[in-house]
């Protein structure tokens, strides 16, 4: 019962943390918008960034990453179990995705995700980074070297810095998650699009 508790206590806190929709007060404050209508409708960095302005995109960037870095932190500062933070990652991520007091219309987690696993798992998701960085840099493309750079986690940086299996399989089902969040965002992300002419650009 207090494994139980506990469990249900670390979800709460971190499903509350992520559940601060930083890009929806910042284009709020600054334009009077309501992001989950605006742009590509995702509360998030990149929609922030393109419907408000650069600084602001990179603000929310930097706060929705800190989401996810200091429940991570916390979580190592206490010694939790592995199953407990793990229990955390999937909160933080599913506070921001699925914000209660946006009626469920959140981002796609992954400045979040991000700041859990690089506190966690600092030098293979540096790397994963760094590759991602090149391929931007090479491509200009986001999506492409997000996918890539951060795929490349699981199946060759992890292992390459020598972490444990569950840790492996954490991260690809946290990951997947990801993914996942993003089809199940596609209906509303195409409506929102279509009826600001974001793809008209």
């Amino acid at each position: 019962m207090n494994n139980w508790l506990m469990s249900l206590g670390v979800f709460s806190f971190s499903y509350a943390i992520g559940d601060i929709p930083f890009a929806f007060i910042i284009a709020k404050m600054v334009k009077g918008i309501d992001i989950r209508f605006a742009g590509e409708g995702n509360v998030g960095a990149r929609n922030v960034l393109h419907t408000v302005g650069k600084p602001y995109g990179i603000l929310v960037g930097i706060l929705d990453f800190l989401k996810g870095a200091v429940v991570a932190y916390i979580c190592l500062y206490f010694k939790f179990p592995f199953p407990t933070i793990v229990i955390a990652g999937f909160g933080v991520v599913i506070g921001h995705d699925f914000p209660v007091f946006l009626k469920f219309l959140g981002g796609n987690g992954f400045a979040a995700a991000l700041g859990f696993l690089l506190v966690l798992f600092p030098q293979p998701v540096s790397a994963a980074l760094f590759l991602m960085l090149i391929l931007f840099s090479i491509r200009r493309y986001f999506h492409f070297a997000a996918s890539i750079g951060i795929g490349s986690l699981p199946v060759l940086w992890m292992p390459l810095f020598k972490n444990s299996l569950r840790e492996i399989i954490f991260t690809i089902c946290f990951l997947s998650f990801l993914g996942i969040k993003r089809i199940i965002a596609q209906p509303h992300m195409k409506r929102i699009k279509e009826s600001s002419g974001w793809d008209k650009g």
